[in-house]
């Protein structure tokens, strides 16, 4: 990871209706997270923040998703080009997976704790220090890229009631629909299984996931085809490197085998 210098204070705006909402997350920044940190301003509308952010030119934006009159993805989409970093700010978990499809530094959840601020900030830091490297402008298309091209998003934060862990893609090994949530089954330090009930739908993790990486083989279940180790059209499933066996739907087994052909 990339250090961003701590001299270097970044400039930011905070995006809410609420008042108090603002006053807290400002509170959190100077007196816990970063005390040289620069608060531009607060916005409570949309139309405030962009007249705030012309004017103040910041590094990052911490921004509500549910704003009054307009939303924040279409403030953003209004305003392009991105030439700053945005934390979103939600008490909407339902939000979470739209917020990676847009490849935002980060959601935090209300109410808000000083970890994941803090958390988040350091990632804006970084991502701000890697393209004063590089060079590059702006972080416009890696929100058209979230919208149009989920092969350009690597990883995703899973989060349950106990916390959260933040998962390449690559690790992922399935996900299981359960009603209204999922079981997710992934590998932390490469060899160490793990499972974590989140709550988004099976649908959506199909929607998000790269399509050249992930098929779904039955109503309940979407598979990272990396780690599928046998497939059997006698039985119509699958077995995965950690020995699961997953049913294939009758309809899906001829679709499967074609996927590997052509990958």
């Amino acid at each position: 990871m990339i250090a961003y210098t701590e001299t270097e204070h970044v400039n930011v705006i905070l995006v809410d209706d609420e008042i108090d909402a603002c006053r807290n997350l400002q509170k959190i920044l100077l007196e816990y997270v970063d005390p040289g940190i620069r608060i531009s301003g607060h916005a409570y509308t949309t139309h405030e923040a962009e007249k705030k952010i012309l004017e103040h030119k910041p590094d990052v934006v911490f921004l509500d998703i549910e704003m009054p009159h307009e939303n924040a993805y279409d403030f953003l989409e209004r305003i392009s080009p991105i030439n700053f970093e945005v934390i979103f700010v939600t008490a909407y978990d339902e939000y979470a997976v739209r917020a990676f499809k847009l490849n935002a530094v980060d959601y935090i959840l209300k109410p808000i704790s000083i970890e994941e601020v803090s958390a988040s900030l350091r990632k804006a830091k970084d991502r701000i220090a890697y393209k004063k490297i590089t060079g590059e402008q702006n972080q416009t298309t890696n929100f058209h890229y979230g919208i149009k091209d989920h092969s350009k998003l690597d990883r995703i934060r899973l989060k349950d009631n106990n916390g959260f862990d933040i998962v390449d893609f690559k690790d992922i090994l399935y996900i299981e629909a359960k009603g209204s949530y999922s079981n997710i089954c992934f590998l932390r330090d490469m060899d160490t299984e793990k499972n974590i009930i989140t709550s988004n739908t099976l649908n959506e993790y199909e929607e998000l996931f790269p399509r050249d990486l992930f098929f779904r083989i039955h109503r309940s279940f979407l598979i990272n085809c990396m780690h599928v180790k046998k497939v059997s059209t006698e039985y119509n499933s699958v077995k995965m490197r950690n020995k699961v066996q997953l049913p294939v739907s009758r309809r899906r087994i001829t679709e499967l085998m074609e996927f590997f052909k052509k990958k």
